[in-house]
């Protein structure tokens, strides 16, 4: 690891941990052993090494997603074991989006712009398969139902005022709506395997 990539990492896990606004250059040349010229010649400012660490922090979270869903049988499985997952992340980043939104606009307008892109590519590569291998049909509307989905199941993980009926939590309604989804557009064989997924991991739908 070099320098750069060790200072990226230290700094992640100090935004992390300490918040975005409260960690200063100062604090992070002191806890790292370093100058604060080094970080200014390396980084610029604080605003593009913030960039750079939250890129990292959250294609870490992708990468440990995938590593979690690779011994999925199917494309549809992995997909679905994707979705649940990425609510085990949604408390730390719905705390750091909302941080940038409200003390680095220009940063979180960079990240978001940037992970929806790449999500909605990903998403989008992985329904291909799905109808390809004959798990949805593919007599619907691809691009208007993925974006649908994306931006829906975005803002259950992003919003904790969302109006839920009783007894209905954000990861119970986030559940919900990824099942009706791939429900509504499955094959016969797609329905198989949703079916399967929901009674493995005793999911209340």
């Amino acid at each position: 690891m070099t320098q750069r990539e060790h200072i990226i990492e230290r700094t992640s896990e100090m935004f992390v941990m300490h918040g975005i606004k409260s960690v200063r250059m100062d604090d992070i040349a002191q806890t790292l052993g370093v100058s604060k010229r080094t970080l200014y010649e390396m980084f610029g400012d604080k605003e593009e090494l913030l960039y750079l660490c939250m890129s990292s922090f959250l294609e870490k979270q992708r990468m440990n997603v995938n590593e979690q869903v690779r011994s999925a049988a199917s494309i549809l499985e992995s997909i679905l074991h994707g979705f649940l997952n990425m609510m085990q992340y949604s408390d730390v980043n719905n705390r750091i989006m909302n941080n940038l939104q409200k003390f680095y606009p220009t940063v979180f307008q960079r990240i978001h712009k940037e992970c929806g892109e790449v999500g909605r590519t990903n998403f989008r590569n992985a329904i291909h398969r799905c109808v390809e291998e004959g798990y949805l049909d593919e007599k619907f509307n691809m691009d208007l139902a993925i974006t649908v989905l994306y931006y829906t199941a975005m803002g259950v993980v992003a919003r904790r005022d969302f109006p839920y009926p009783d007894g209905v939590s954000p990861q119970k309604a986030f559940r919900h709506i990824v099942i009706c989804f791939f429900r509504g557009v499955a094959t016969t064989k797609g329905l198989a395997v949703i079916d399967k997924f929901v009674e493995e991991n005793e999911m209340d739908i």
